[in-house]
């Protein structure tokens, strides 16, 4: 008999965006509003939003709402998340290893994207999360590379 997962009292939700052109937060709200609907499709009840707007995942700047949400999914305030896409959470697989720690050792099993679906609660899904957060570093690494040649330019 297997054992069915508890159920989530208190889920956290991630947004972030690099770039925030006009400063309206636009991106964010829309990644915020695919999230709760999500979770309102799990029934998971939504114990907080986390929200990193014209923050860069890449350029290891501090994200103060990340920092927040792991401090509490550590603490087990959140035992829940869900962002839009993987890349929303980090743009660096060491990070994604760090988050995947946090996340193991406070026996959190509810991990959930809106854009693409892998479960890291399987060996199989764990290899797509990681290979998807290297494609993420190499996007970025591409276009810094790509910015950086053309202000020379310049």
């Amino acid at each position: 008999m297997t054992s069915t997962p508890a159920a989530v009292k208190s889920a956290a939700i991630y947004t972030r965006i690099s770039l925030d052109n006009d400063g309206q937060g636009a991106g964010v709200e829309r990644q915020r509003h695919d999230c709760q609907v999500l979770a309102e499709q799990l029934g998971w009840p939504v114990g907080r939003v986390y929200e990193d707007n014209d923050i860069s995942a890449y350029s290891g700047k501090r994200r103060p709402q990340y920092e927040q949400m792991i401090e509490d999914l550590e603490s087990g305030l959140r035992d829940a998340v869900i962002v839009y896409h993987l890349d929303r959470l980090t743009r660096r697989p060491l990070e994604l290893e760090q988050f995947l720690a946090v996340v193991d050792k406070a026996g959190i099993r509810h991990v959930r994207f809106v854009a693409g679906q892998a479960d890291i609660g399987t060996s199989d899904g764990l290899m797509v999360i990681r290979v998807l957060a290297a494609v993420a570093a190499n996007e970025s690494g591409t276009k810094s590379r790509r910015v950086t040649r053309r202000m020379q330019e310049n």
